[in-house]
C-alpha cells in the first residue's frame, strides 16, 4: 500500500528544475534600444528577473481532453542566491489540497554551474520521510501537469544555441521571436521558441518541440505587478498531442519577504515553513 500511495504522489511531483515559475522581472516599461541577436535577447530577459524572494499560492487546474478537471493547490516559497555558494536559486513546495496529499513537499536546488544536475527531494507525510529524486527522473509532469521543472525555470543560456527569428506583434505588445534548439541531443525537446517583449523582456509565449521536430506544447503567460515587479498571474500549457490542458494561477504574492536560508532545507520539508 505504500508503495502505491508513493507512485501516484511521485507522479504528481516528478519534474526536472531549475526555478520553478520563473524569477520576476522588473516591469520598468522603459524604452530599449533594438536588439539584433537571439542570445543578446535571452540574456536580457534573464536580466531582468531581480527579486530576491517570494511567497506565493499556485493553484494547477488539469484538464483532459474528455474535459474532466483536477485541482492542485500549493504554498511555494522561493529565494534568488544569484551565484552565491554555487547556488542559482531554491524553492520549497507544500501540497495544501487535495486533502489526500496534504504536506507533501517538494525541495529544489538550483545550482549556477553548468552541467550540475540539480537537487530535488521529495517529503511523503505518510511514510514521515523524504527521499532525493534521480536526475533520470527529473524530466517528467509537475504534478501531473503539462510543464516539468525545466520549463518552469530558467534555462541555462549555453545549453541552447539561440537565433533571432524575427519581431512581431503579440497580443498588445511587440515581441522578439527567438528559437532556442537545444544542444543535447538527449533532452525531451528539440527546440523553443520564445515570445519577449521588447519594452521589458517578459515572456508571453512559448512553443516546444519534441525530438521528432514536432510541436509538442504551446504555453501562453499573463503577468501581474506587484511591489514594481512582474510576476506570473496565470499561465495556460496545452499538449497538442494529447489535448490536455494545465492552467496555472499564482495568488497571495508576497514579493521580498526576505526568507531565511533555513527555509530552504531537508528538516523543512518534514517540519514546515515558520510562518
Amino acid at each position: 500500500m505504500r508503495k502505491v500511495f508513493f507512485v501516484l504522489i511521485f507522479s504528481l511531483f516528478t519534474m526536472s528544475a531549475v526555478d520553478p515559475l520563473p524569477k520576476q522581472a522588473r516591469g520598468e516599461g522603459a524604452t530599449q534600444a533594438p536588439v539584433t541577436d537571439g542570445l543578446e535577447v535571452m540574456k536580457k530577459k534573464n536580466a531582468a528577473y531581480m527579486a530576491n524572494d517570494q511567497i506565493s499560492t499556485v493553484t494547477l487546474r488539469l484538464f483532459t481532453k474528455e474535459g474532466d478537471e483536477k485541482k492542485i493547490a500549493t504554498k511555494r516559497y522561493w529565494k534568488n542566491y544569484a551565484g552565491k555558494g554555487g547556488i542559482a536559486t531554491k524553492t520549497i513546495f507544500f501540497t495544501e489540497y487535495p486533502p489526500d496529499a496534504k504536506g507533501t513537499g517538494f525541495l529544489i536546488v538550483n545550482f549556477a554551474e553548468a552541467g550540475k544536475p540539480d537537487n530535488l527531494w521529495l517529503y511523503l507525510p505518510s511514510l514521515r520521510q523524504s527521499r532525493q529524486v534521480s536526475s533520470r527522473d527529473q524530466d517528467g509532469a509537475f504534478m501531473g501537469s503539462d510543464l516539468t521543472f525545466g520549463d518552469m525555470g530558467q534555462r541555462r543560456l549555453e545549453e541552447d544555441d539561440h537565433k533571432l527569428l524575427k519581431e512581431e506583434a503579440c497580443g498588445t505588445e511587440q515581441c522578439y521571436v527567438v528559437e532556442s534548439v537545444a544542444k543535447d541531443k538527449e533532452g525531451i525537446y528539440s527546440k523553443k521558441v520564445h515570445w519577449i517583449t521588447e519594452t521589458d523582456f517578459i515572456t508571453m509565449k512559448i512553443d516546444y518541440y519534441d525530438r521528432k521536430g514536432e510541436l509538442l506544447k504551446t504555453q501562453q503567460i499573463n503577468w501581474q505587478e506587484t511591489s514594481g515587479y512582474k510576476a506570473w498571474k496565470s499561465s495556460k500549457v496545452v499538449n497538442v498531442q494529447t489535448r490536455h490542458e494545465t492552467i496555472f494561477e499564482i495568488s497571495d504574492l508576497k514579493m521580498n519577504p526576505g526568507l531565511p536560508d533555513d527555509t530552504f532545507t531537508e528538516r523543512t520539508l518534514k517540519t514546515g515553513v515558520r510562518q
